[in-house]
């Protein structure tokens, strides 16, 4: 407030005192230009704020580097060639690099100042601006979309190297590991929102998760398994194959468990169907009982049960024999051992019913 002959008044938009005009013109509402321009955008509806609950384009990128890291990692423990660890690190940076763009935009939907965003990239405020200006950042942001819808159709996960039936087997194992998330994700009663707050994952990642679009990494299908309830022993070997991974050496108790865990895992993935619709589903190849202690584990199936029970529930048995293998070969490495040489007995003189020998004289 303030009388004719001037003093203070308090600007409208930014709350600020600010010394007021004397004499009897017209008032003056803000204290600056900036404030009155910002105030009248507002009431056009041209604020440049986005909405409270828009989701951060940087998150989505930032998921996408974990991923690409997490990768990275894997390679190098895998003692991968220097050529495919340098273009994993290629991958990395070009990402992070769109990473940087996609977060200075968030913060300046924030209403972050250029002067911030210079102070935070090190850079003079003329830089950051040519660097990533609206129109800059948008265009590398489309640049990144094209990018990764030539990727998704290109089988850029699994080498071209590898048998046809390796890469049939690798997508048959995402759209499982899929549908078994789905299943879980269904049982838990949890809304994807849900899902993503407890994951710390955007909801549009795990509705891409569960719709096949996206195999993630490890850390993430764990997360959510756990999340949703479920076991992750049942889904780490389709991950596995989804991944184009070799299963690793495993001593029998692992091999067992792993076996187990896919064949419950391919259970899931068809819905969990009961024990009487996977007998009926095996034309008769296996009776209630057998189909109750493959699911529970408490014997090793032969691989006509195996091969049975994996059509029944909509696998693939080619997909399982390495599992069901390396139980086999496991369990007889355990039975490999040298006998000792057995001792020959010693000959008693007396016992007229030894073998002709040398007697000692008398």
């Amino acid at each position: 407030m303030t009388d004719d002959n001037g003093g203070f008044a308090q600007c409208q938009g930014c709350s600020a005192q600010f010394p007021q005009n004397a004499g009897r013109g017209r008032r003056r509402a803000y204290c600056s230009r900036a404030c009155r321009s910002r105030a009248q955008r507002q009431r056009d509806g041209r604020s440049r704020q986005a909405p409270h609950n828009a989701l951060p384009i940087g998150r989505s990128i930032a998921e996408e580097l974990y991923s690409l890291a997490f990768g990275l990692l894997e390679a190098e423990y895998g003692d991968a060639d220097l050529e495919e660890l340098l273009s994993r690190a290629r991958s990395l940076a070009k990402e992070t690099d769109y990473y940087i763009s996609a977060a200075v935009r968030d913060a300046r939907q924030k209403g972050v100042s250029w002067e911030s965003v210079a102070s935070g990239a090190a850079v003079s405020v003329a830089t950051a601006r040519a660097r990533w200006g609206e129109a800059q950042v948008m265009r590398r942001l489309q640049m990144r979309a094209v990018e990764r819808v030539a990727a998704r159709h290109a089988p850029a996960s699994v080498p071209e190297d590898r048998p046809k039936e390796g890469r049939e087997a690798v997508g048959r194992a995402s759209r499982q590991l899929a549908a078994a998330l789905s299943q879980l994700h269904q049982d838990s009663g949890l809304m994807i929102r849900e899902v993503a707050e407890s994951t710390e994952l955007s909801p549009s990642y795990v509705s891409r998760i569960l719709s096949v679009d996206r195999t993630p990494t490890w850390p993430v299908v764990h997360q959510l398994v756990k999340v949703l309830g479920g076991d992750p022993v049942e889904l780490r070997v389709l991950w596995e194959i989804a991944q184009g991974v070799p299963p690793a050496p495993q001593d029998f108790i692992g091999a067992a468990t792993r076996l187990n865990g896919v064949l419950r895992g391919l259970h899931l993935a068809a819905g969990n169907p009961t024990v009487k619709e996977v007998s009926e589903q095996s034309n008769g190849a296996l009776d209630p009982t057998a189909v109750e202690e493959i699911l529970a584990g408490t014997e090793v199936p032969t691989w006509e049960d195996t091969g049975a029970f994996v059509i029944a529930v909509g696998g693939h048995p080619a997909d399982i024999r390495p599992q069901w293998e390396a139980v086999y070969s496991s369990m007889l490495g355990a039975c490999d051992f040298v006998p000792k040489p057995a001792a020959l007995p010693v000959p008693d003189p007396h016992d007229s019913t030894a073998p002709d020998q040398e007697r000692p004289a008398s």
